[in-house]
């Protein structure tokens, strides 16, 4: 490749006012819906001239602001040398240093670099915003304080024919390129080489089997005689409307082509298959239209080289699981740089840390952050990738996270949830996560990199919240007291004993004993006087005794009460119990951070 686009900055473009980042070989772009990763990709694609059109769409506004004629939107990259390894070097290679020339190379004892700024701007002649593009002689550490070279430079031919940015949409489908002849399988089909007299005898072959097949189905030939008169009565004396079941020009070859599935012994064309597999096939078939044009090339020049850049929208779209981890196998084999939006848990469980850049929006700005570890990190990526990622992946796309203690939290919020927003937690981008107890660490240092919003809500005994201070203080270096999004049951209280220290007893005890099956009695009469947590002996005398069995026979039966137990008391005909305090405390600050208000009552 012997290139790689580094660094990109941008302003004001679409949803994006302001943004600074560098690319690897491999970029995941993740986040929710509509936070600005479509725009990041076309500003790619308009950086490496691959894309034209442009318009005042482009330029972005913030609320309330009105288009004036000098505002522009601007799009800065850097292209650097790369190894083999896709390591920076200092030196462009021989071959790209004749590509780029001196007109676009910048050398500094860092290293060269060429520096390509596109600005969309109004031309008031014109009436109409048009791309301009000159020389970064300088690139500083702003698009504000970067020198720019004053006159316009236009791209070369050399650095058009070597440089291609191939963008796929989330729309792709290899059905309708079928019969497009700019499409990637078009090209591909329409290209051949052979000389004239091949192609003349291959095309008097193929008009003289349509003759025959037409000839051989009477239909076909009573409709092309009357269909015939067409062409004398709309054209000239000479003009003649004809029928083609096959095509005669092999440059058109491709219109009469169709793919093929086989499963066992039937076959059946592609529009059959579901929207997934024709996404696929676009997707290869672009491959193997890179892979021929580099081919031609290095047979004209082997010292030639050819840089690729790939941007693509969910490409896991319509896909399985599984399909989708084999999908994005080949992606990672494409001959090229990537720049990849999904929404696929799947793809980015098998992707690593670095390749991550986390999209997200707030007040209508598009603001991106890339993974980076931190110096002394505590957590490894591997540890992150699998204690997180391969079964949690989905919080990267969470407009906040609500980090429990365990699986009776993690049963229980969402019913409270949708009683105080009147919606589940997903349908606001809110996931909660049972995190067994110990594990607040990897998840706050994966979270941390990305500035996902965070809240914690956690036991007040001893043990838990010895583990939130830990985690906290590691990943933080802050006190826990200082985060006011971390909600801790007051009193030293779990989330049973705060339930019954707030007056939900005889809920918990309806849902327990039902009928004359009284589970509470029984569990004291086989558990009393037995050692409990720490080798205590439990007392479960008056009544104190029977509100302490009640909260260890909810723990010894957590996944079978909590769900229910949070359903009973959401029903309750106490509006002001539906919710316990805590749980309500914590999301009376969730609302205000996603700026959402509480369901009246």
């Amino acid at each position: 490749m012997g290139i790689v686009l580094r660094k990109i900055r941008i302003s004001n473009f679409r949803s994006i006012e302001t943004l600074d980042i560098e690319l690897g070989i491999t970029n995941l772009l993740i986040g929710q819906n509509n936070t600005g990763k479509s725009n990041f990709l076309r500003a790619i694609n308009l950086a490496l001239g691959a894309v034209t059109d442009v318009s005042e769409a482009d330029i972005f506004l913030a609320h309330d602001e009105r288009l004036m004629k000098t505002k522009s939107a601007i799009i800065d990259i850097m292209l650097c040398p790369v190894d083999s390894n896709g390591d920076i070097i200092l030196d462009f290679p021989d071959f790209w240093t004749s590509v780029f020339t001196e007109s676009w190379i910048t050398t500094n004892p860092e290293g060269a670099f060429v520096g390509i700024r596109t600005e969309i701007k109004l031309d008031i002649a014109k009436d109409n915003y048009t791309i301009n593009r000159k020389c970064i002689r300088q690139w500083k550490e702003s698009i504000d304080t970067a020198q720019i070279e004053g006159k316009k430079v236009a791209f070369t031919e050399d650095m058009r024919q070597y440089i291609s940015s191939f963008f796929m949409d989330a729309n792709r489908d290899i059905v309708q390129d079928l019969r497009n002849k700019k499409s990637y399988f078009g090209r591909v089909t329409s290209g051949y080489d052979m000389t004239d007299d091949k192609i003349k005898e291959i095309e008097s072959q193929l008009s003289a089997i349509n003759a025959t097949i037409i000839e051989s189905i009477p239909a076909l030939q009573q409709t092309k005689e009357r269909i015939a008169a067409i062409g004398r009565t709309i054209g000239s004396e000479s003009s003649n409307v004809e029928i083609e079941p096959l095509t005669r020009k092999l440059s058109d070859i491709n219109r009469g082509m169709d793919i093929v599935m086989q499963d066992g012994g039937a076959s059946f064309p592609i529009f059959q298959s579901g929207y997934g597999t024709r996404s696929w096939i676009s997707f290869l078939t672009l491959s193997a239209f890179i892979e021929i044009q580099t081919e031609k090339m290095k047979a004209e020049d082997d010292e030639a080289e050819q840089y690729v850049m790939l941007t693509m929208e969910e490409p896991e779209a319509h896909l399985h699981p599984q399909a989708q981890r084999q999908l994005y196998m080949q992606m990672q084999k494409f001959m090229g740089q990537k720049v990849i939006s999904t929404h696929s848990p799947s793809v980015v469980a098998q992707s690593v840390l670095a390749d991550y850049i986390y999209f997200k929006k707030q007040n209508g700005k598009t603001t991106a952050a890339r993974y980076t570890a931190k110096p002394g990190a505590t957590v490894s990526e591997d540890k992150i990738i699998r204690e997180v990622l391969n079964t949690r992946a989905e919080l990267l796309f969470s407009s906040a996270i609500i980090l429990c203690e365990g699986i009776t939290e993690e049963l229980a919020l969402p019913i409270f949830f949708n009683e105080y927003f009147g919606c589940s937690p997903y349908s606001l981008g809110t996931n909660v996560i049972g995190i067994g107890g110990q594990n607040y660490k990897t998840y706050l240092s994966l979270i941390r990199d990305f500035e996902i919003p965070w809240f914690i809500f956690s036991d007040g005994e001893e043990l838990p919240l010895r583990s939130v201070k830990n985690a906290v203080k590691e990943v933080f270096d802050c006190d826990y007291t200082s985060f006011s999004n971390i909600v801790v049951i007051p009193d030293a209280l779990n989330y049973e004993s705060h339930l019954i220290e707030n007056g939900y007893m005889d809920i918990i005890l309806s849902v327990i004993n039902v009928g004359e099956n009284d589970k509470l009695n029984a569990y004291i009469a086989q558990k009393g006087k037995q050692k409990g947590k720490g080798g205590i002996a439990r007392n479960y005398d008056g009544d104190d005794g029977r509100k302490t069995a009640l909260i260890d026979l909810c723990h010894d039966h957590k996944t079978e009460y909590a769900l229910p137990v949070a359903q009973k008391i959401v029903a309750t005909d106490n509006a002001d119990k539906r919710i316990p305090p805590s749980i309500v405390k914590l999301f009376d600050k969730l609302a205000i951070k996603l700026g959402v208000q509480r369901i009246s009552r």
